[in-house]
């Protein structure tokens, strides 16, 4: 052991309690600093008499208590952050590569069939209502579904974000199964053609129940629906 080691040692030592509440009384903000210690210190043992209540010690459980929840809403924060950053940067993954699609082919393509490892769901629908343009079908990704039926699954919504116990087999095919949380998009690709809906599914019931990233959503159909149309019109 060094010297300096064995001299910090019988610093320790040699330090007495009137060290302590010395020092703590000269730097008043050393537990603001320090805050973590507070869940170790015991509470003082504090004795007025029979019926007296022992204030003292109330108020600094209530404080360590206090600090306690403090941190742990502090931490569910840290994690909502965190998790609504994973999901910004999987949606400008998946805005880049629509950007990047050089014609209508692709773009539907990397909608409906690579948009669910992109944004880590476990299935992607995407469907345009049947018009004088297009007949029912699928195009590769896309599917062109008879009219009425996205107004029907929409209810008059433009965004839905809830809990499933399980997906709708006609919106997410044979993994219908593994979707418990969904987001419905209603898509316009310009006033007066019929809708159209993109629903993202996913495994975790409490992935869009919480409501969270909703305006992230909605930039993400809009870029789908500008990039529709840049070609579609």
């Amino acid at each position: 052991m060094s010297s300096s080691s064995e001299r910090s040692n019988q610093t320790l030592i040699d330090m007495m309690p009137q060290d302590v509440r010395a020092y703590l009384l000269s730097h008043p903000d050393f537990f603001e600093e320090n805050a973590d210690i507070l869940e170790e210190i015991i509470p003082p043992q504090l004795r007025l008499g029979d019926g007296v209540p022992d204030f003292q010690k109330y108020m600094l459980a209530r404080l360590q208590d206090d600090f306690l929840a403090l941190k742990g809403e502090h931490e569910d924060l840290m994690e909502l952050m965190q998790e609504n950053l994973l999901r910004q940067n999987r949606i400008n993954v998946a805005v880049t590569s629509l950007l990047d699609a050089h014609d209508f082919n692709e773009t539907i393509r990397i909608i409906g069939h690579e948009f669910a490892s992109m944004l880590e769901h476990e299935a992607i629908g995407f469907f345009l209502e049947a018009g004088g343009w297009l007949d029912t079908g699928d195009y590769d990704g896309l599917k062109v579904v008879a009219p009425g039926i996205v107004g029907r699954w929409l209810n008059g919504r433009d965004l839905a974000l809830e809990e499933v116990s399980v997906g709708q087999e006609d919106i997410y095919g044979d993994k219908f199964q593994h979707v418990h949380s969904q987001a419905l998009i209603r898509i316009v690709i310009r006033e007066g053609l019929p809708p159209g809906m993109l629903a993202l599914g996913h495994g975790d019931p409490t992935y869009y129940a919480t409501g969270l990233a909703t305006e992230q959503l909605e930039c993400l159909g809009g870029v789908v629906e500008r990039c529709l149309r840049k070609w579609l019109l």
